[in-house]
């Protein structure tokens, strides 16, 4: 089953981490500003936050 990330998907803000059995996306922009969850629950479908671009990743 593919995941759907919604939003995070599409985010400059998010960098997905993977290791050998999950994937989780986590938001840079909780580093500086907690109103923002450090890994949302997903799919993410409204976020005020949100940047169009690419995720960085370990991985895809």
């Amino acid at each position: 089953m593919e995941d759907d990330p919604g939003l995070c998907g599409r985010c400059r803000h998010c960098q997905v981490v993977e290791t050998t059995r999950s994937r989780f996306y986590l938001c840079r922009r909780s580093f500086t500003d907690p109103h923002y969850r450090k890994y949302p629950i997903l799919p993410v479908r409204v976020c005020q936050g949100h940047e169009a671009g690419e995720p960085t990743g370990t991985g895809g």
